[in-house]
């Protein structure tokens, strides 16, 4: 094996070490999330069921502001547990970033020795190693999977409406859509001889 493919695959399977680390991370992040996300909708329905309390009920007549500061306190709570999530969606991003510079260096070591690998060995596998063009192709589809899974996240965060009760009973199915990412990973991953 000539020195650009053995530091082009060199690169490549450092760069899948790195990104499994990863997935394994965001797994981590992500499970820890859940807490937030059924705060935030068992908060919701409360917050739906005082707002459907009828103002002439018997026990608010006593207390005029009551419906009032359980509101803003249901609010300031679902303040908090939105704050969660942003922090989360933080570390889903620094785990984003980590697998697209691994990405890029990749690219960037192939590029270098692209003229030296010439077309044949680029695309060259072997019954125990992908080609140099499978794994390239295989990490950048890691890398758009996770960049639009924590896109969809930061879009999911952005749009989040307290008061609007269907988006909020669908947050947690939306939040964990990414279930299948560590399958994806694992399976491109499982090709690479380490």
């Amino acid at each position: 094996m000539m020195q650009a493919e053995l530091l082009t695959r060199r690169q490549l399977k450092s760069a899948y070490v790195t990104v499994e680390k990863q997935t394994v991370r965001w797994k981590e992040i992500h499970q820890n999330s859940d807490q937030y996300v059924n705060s935030l909708c068992n908060l919701s329905e409360q917050l739906d069921s005082c707002e459907r309390v009828p103002e002439k009920t018997t026990f608010l007549k006593d207390f005029p502001d009551l419906k009032i500061r359980l509101r803003a306190k249901l609010l300031g709570e679902m303040e908090k547990m939105a704050g969660k999530l942003r922090e989360t969606l933080c570390s889903l991003q620094e785990v984003s970033n980590s697998i697209s510079r691994q990405y890029a260096a990749s690219m960037h070591t192939y590029q270098t020795h692209a003229g030296e690998l010439g077309i044949h060995k680029v695309v060259q596998r072997s019954a125990t190693e992908p080609s140099v063009a499978d794994m390239l192709e295989w990490l950048g589809d890691i890398d758009r999977a996770v960049r639009e899974l924590y896109l969809q996240k930061q879009f999911l965060l952005d749009t989040l409406k307290y008061d609007d009760t269907r988006q909020m009973q669908s947050l947690h199915r939306r939040w964990t859509q990414d279930s299948n990412l560590d399958t994806m990973i694992m399976g491109m991953s499982y090709h690479i001889i380490l």
